[in-house]
């Protein structure tokens, strides 16, 4: 059988849900406004396709630069570039020491 090169291969632990986690989403969680300058936690949600960044962009902090429609755009800072990601609020969080 032929190697998969799909977007979600190698991600079995990365991208799946605990059991008690599972269902839908706390609204609380998708009505947080986020303002620009403000560091997010990427924190992928597996049972929202749409949107979905990369997997090696989970547990990454990035900053909110700006908002077209209801997703944000963020950056992130990768050794000499600066990576720009544009996903939903469902698969993002607020930093906590920010």
């Amino acid at each position: 059988m032929a190697k998969s090169k799909g977007i979600r291969r190698k991600s079995r632990s990365a991208l799946t849900k605990k059991v008690r986690d599972k269902g839908r989403l706390p609204l609380s969680r998708l009505l947080t406004s986020y303002e620009e300058g403000e560091k997010v936690v990427i924190n992928i949600d597996p049972g929202i396709h749409k949107a979905m960044p990369h997997k090696r962009y989970q547990g990454k902090v990035a900053t909110i630069v700006g908002q077209r429609g209801k997703a944000y755009v963020m950056e992130i800072p990768q050794r000499k570039t600066v990576k720009t990601i544009i996903t939903t609020a469902h698969h993002i969080r607020k930093h906590k020491d920010a």
